[in-house]
Parts: C-alpha cells; sequence; structure tokens
C-alpha cells in the first residue's frame, strides 16, 4: 500500500495552486514553481511503486509465553541488490477474533546488501490468550518523504501467551486413592499396565509377559504404574451463565493453571476438561492444559450440567474431580459417587462465603490460594 505522506500532500496542494495561479495571473515563475512540485509529487509516487528487493525472515521467540513475560518478533533483513536503504518494520498482533491487541510495534532498519541486520520487535503479553502475530510489514519513504510505501512480507505466526499461576499445596487438592483399599469396581484399577521391560532376578514371575517373551526370545515383566496418585480430573466452567463478568472468569483460569502446574511439578496425573465441550479430548500435558486455558473463552451455548455429569460419569479420567467455576456450585455434586473425591473452586464477587463442605470460593485467584494454603 502506497499513500502521501503529510508533506507529500501539502507538496502536490501547493503545486497545484501555484500552477493555477501561474496560469491566470501570467507568471512565469509560479507556473515554474508548481509544475516542479507536482512533477516531484509523480516521479517519487512512481518510486514508491517499486518493489524493493528484500530477504526478511522472522521469528516470534518464545512461541509460548506466561503472561507479562517479554516474548519478541526477531527480524532478520537482508537487500538482495547492490543498494540498500532505510526501512521501517511494522509488526502487528491480533487476537482470535482479529482485532488488535496494541498499537503496532515498529521500527526503523538500515538494510545492507549481502549482509543480515537483525531487529528485536517486543510484543505484548499482558494478556492471555492466542494471538496472530503479523504478517509483517515493510515500509519505506522516498528520499524526499513525499510518499510512504507499506507492504506485508512473509506470513502470519502465532503466539500463545499462557496464563498467570500461583503455587497451590498439592495436598489439598484431591485425595490419593488407597492402593490396599476395597474399591468400587466402576474405578479404574489401583495399578494400570506402563510398559515392558526386561526380567530382573528377583521380579515376580506373575508379572512376565510370556507372548512377548516368546516372541522376542527374552524374558520380559510387565512394568505397572500405581494409583496412589490419582490422577485429577480439572474441569474449567467456561460458560457465561457461570459468571458475574468476565474478570471472574480471568481469575478462575488463573486458578486452573495454578493448579495444572503445581499438581503436575508434584508428579501428580491430570486431565484438563472444558465444560463447554465435555467430550473434547482432554489435555494429558503441562503444556497441552496450558494451551487450552490460554485459548479459553466464555461462551454462551456450552453445555448443561445435566450433559457435563453425565460424561464424567460413563467416560471417567481419573479418581479425583476439580471444579473451577464462578457459582455453578451445584454442578460437581451428583458425582462424589463416581470419583474418590470432588471439589469445588468458586471464583467472583458472589462467592459465597460461608460455602459448604468440599467448596472453597473467593473473589479473586490470590484468595483461592490462600484458603487453600490455610486448609493444608
Amino acid at each position: 500500500m502506497i499513500r502521501p505522506t503529510t508533506r507529500g500532500t501539502g507538496t502536490a496542494l501547493g503545486g497545484g495552486l501555484l500552477l493555477l495561479a501561474g496560469l491566470l495571473l501570467g507568471y512565469r515563475e509560479l507556473f515554474m514553481l508548481g509544475a516542479a512540485g507536482l512533477s516531484a509529487v509523480t516521479l517519487c509516487a512512481a518510486w514508491g511503486l517499486v518493489t524493493p528487493s528484500l530477504l526478511v525472515d522472522r521469528a516470534v521467540v518464545p512461541g509460548r509465553v506466561r503472561r507479562d513475560e517479554p516474548a519478541e518478533s526477531v527480524v532478520d533483513v537482508t537487500a538482495r541488490g547492490r543498494v540498500g536503504g532505510l526501512l521501517s518494520l511494522h509488526d502487528g498482533v491480533w487476537d482470535a477474533d482479529g482485532r488488535p491487541v496494541s498499537e503496532p510495534v515498529t521500527t526503523d532498519v538500515v538494510a545492507r546488501p549481502s549482509l543480515a541486520v537483525r531487529v528485536r520487535l517486543e510484543l505484548p503479553t499482558a494478556r492471555r490468550g492466542v494471538f496472530q502475530v503479523g504478517p509483517l510489514r515493510v515500509g519505506r519513504t522516498d528520499p524526499l518523504g513525499l510518499w510512504s510505501a507499506l507492504r506485508p512480507v512473509g506470513r502470519a505466526q502465532q503466539l500463545i501467551v499462557w496464563p498467570n499461576w500461583h503455587a497451590v499445596p498439592a495436598s489439598t487438592i484431591g485425595r490419593t486413592a488407597q492402593v490396599d483399599a476395597t474399591r468400587d469396581a466402576r474405578h479404574t484399577e489401583s495399578t494400570t499396565f506402563h510398559t515392558l521391560r526386561e526380567y530382573v532376578p528377583g521380579d515376580d514371575l506373575r508379572h512376565v509377559h510370556w507372548r512377548t517373551s516368546a516372541r522376542t526370545g527374552t524374558l520380559m515383566v510387565r512394568r505397572h504404574e500405581g494409583s496412589s496418585l490419582a490422577r485429577l480430573v480439572l474441569l474449567i466452567d467456561d460458560r457465561a451463565a457461570s459468571y458475574a463478568d468476565p474478570d471472574s472468569f480471568e481469575e478462575a483460569v488463573e486458578v486452573a493453571a495454578s493448579v495444572l502446574v503445581s499438581m503436575t511439578d508434584a508428579g501428580r496425573r491430570l486431565a484438563v476438561v472444558s465444560a463447554a465441550d465435555p467430550t473434547r479430548d482432554p489435555a494429558t500435558s503441562v503444556s497441552a492444559g496450558l494451551d487450552l486455558l490460554a485459548a479459553a473463552r466464555l461462551t454462551g451455548a456450552g453445555a448443561s450440567d445435566e450433559r457435563i455429569q453425565a460424561q464424567l460419569r460413563l467416560h471417567p479420567m481419573g479418581d479425583a474431580l476439580l471444579v473451577v467455576t464462578g457459582g455453578a456450585v451445584a454442578l460437581a455434586g451428583p458425582l462424589a459417587s463416581r470419583y474418590h473425591s470432588v471439589r469445588t473452586l468458586v471464583l467472583g464477587p458472589e462467592a459465597p462465603s460461608d460455602a459448604a463442605a468440599g467448596v472453597t470460593a473467593a473473589p479473586t485467584a490470590v484468595g483461592i490460594v490462600e484458603r487453600l494454603r490455610e486448609q493444608r
């Protein structure tokens, strides 16, 4: 896109007036000045239409970042021709709805022939979300400053800003399943198959996998993983009807991220599920869970309480259930018979002060974390 600058617009208007005045009044000098001004504007416009030959390489570093941590757009610019020039780089960030997150970040760079010049543009990370960075736009101005040309270069890239999180005591979230206790047949087994390994003297022969041993010619035994650390099902309620305002939902996402990171650091296994679509495959790693929370948005067409409860009852993904919501305290109640531990964290200005058993309520994420620490 090429457009006149303020100086170019003034030169064109002034040149036109001088040219007209010279013709009407018969002053050759005015006519020549006006003609010179309009000629300069025309020649500079033709100069702006010529696309510079550039090699531009841009990368978003890092591609995933915690909220308020630094992220940069690293750009390498090389002039392919024999002559370089002064360029301006413009990089914008847009949200999932295509709205600009902030004003485009800009900088000037002198492109050199056959020599890459690296510049770094700081990207906004004050909001969590999945953002589109670019495409990068390269601009240049003619030597007289009458026209400005701005053209896109390359493709857009993705920046994922994770929500912030706080340390949560692992002992306060989800009761562990007792390996030696009698458990309901509807629950998962106390030990689950993990992998196969070679037999070591002293291993229980009952764990020998005879079929694999016969095929490989090496005695192989099953390696099991105990469930004394129960898998926690973390349900983030992203339905608009559950929250008094969007700020309460942001606090809920921050709490969910705190639980996810803290429990993973403590060696607990988690499955993160969205209430808007409980049938979607859960996120079972910390990075996938944080990606899900970064992309979480309030929706007005989420699943009903009955559908969520049916999904979690018929297709259990763990032993303990934690619901993070803004007010639907009754959501987890009917699931108490299906999970060893059921707990609800309620966020928002209308959070109940006299919460029932299994419910922790506070207006903010920091308040929830403090209450969990006190309960430890």
